[in-house]
């Protein structure tokens, strides 16, 4: 008996056909290796193309949707709470873009890693240089770190798990017990992973060890170790254990709430 085909897998197929058709046809390509080697392409497409991507745009967001993580325009290397580190090459890193609700105004500057809250972000450029916005431009900070949170960051100094561990007093870092390659969460708990894949998190005088293996962290939310289509399985704390989430992703940063991801095509999503 043959399987009645629904109204929507059909568009989504159309959509999907065009789109390839669009791109293999007429799209002027711009590449480069991102950093886990993954070629990325933007592609350049003539006036009359974007009228039918339009088309595959709609059935996108649609499909998104139903699987709770909406598509958001640009293209992004690393991602925090509305703020992205883009895939334009600049002097000390990428671009970076805050988003405005509807879509994402470049800021000064260029870095490799972003963290933080939407108010005051942090980032660190190819220099391990770190910087904090202050409301109007990026305020320089005192020390070097290879990945940066909320007030915290992974420095520079190799130790047996990574790299060091600093939280930021008012004034300077003070060295936490531990060491990390991946930070993410808030300035009270945040979350990190190790050179072993091993997360914890800040229980507020100590690192709790929790259970499961990240590629990288947000707050309450990981990228996992198992390939998929798009990265690897994101997964959500629920207390006691990690819950799997659909979709599949290579970072991940924002708030608990409305975490961001950025899949190995530097696609950036919202849930």
């Amino acid at each position: 008996m043959l399987k009645q085909i629904k109204p929507f897998s059909l568009l989504l197929f159309f959509a999907s056909s065009l789109l390839a058709l669009t791109v293999v046809e007429s799209a002027e390509a711009r590449c480069w290796k991102n950093r886990w080697g993954w070629k990325i392409c933007n592609f350049e497409k003539p006036e009359a193309d974007r009228k039918a991507n339009s088309l595959v745009a709609s059935v996108l967001a649609q499909t998104s949707n139903q699987t709770n993580w909406q598509l958001m325009p640009g293209s992004a290397q690393d991602v925090g709470d509305g703020w992205i580190i883009g895939t334009n090459p600049e002097t000390y890193g990428y671009s970076i873009y805050r988003w405005n609700g509807s879509n994402w105004d470049k800021v000064e500057g260029s870095a490799v890693r972003i963290g933080g809250n939407p108010q005051n972000p942090w980032i660190v450029n190819n220099q391990n240089q770190i910087y904090r916005w202050n409301g109007s431009s990026w305020q320089s900070m005192p020390g070097s770190a290879q990945d940066v949170g909320d007030g915290w960051i992974i420095g520079t100094e190799p130790e047996t798990y990574g790299y060091g561990i600093y939280r930021w007093n008012g004034s300077n870092w003070d060295k936490v017990e531990g060491s990390a390659v991946r930070i993410g969460g808030n300035p009270q708990n945040p979350w990190i992973v190790n050179n072993q894949n091993q997360i914890y998190r800040w229980n507020g005088s100590s690192w709790q060890s929790m259970p499961g293996s990240a590629q990288d962290v947000g707050d309450g939310w990981i990228i996992g170790t198992e390939p998929e289509t798009y990265g690897y399985g994101i997964y959500r704390w629920n207390g006691s254990n990690w819950d799997k989430v659909e979709g599949s992703a290579v970072v991940i940063g924002g708030n608990r709430q409305n975490p961001w991801v950025v899949s190995n095509q530097a696609q950036i999503y919202r849930r």
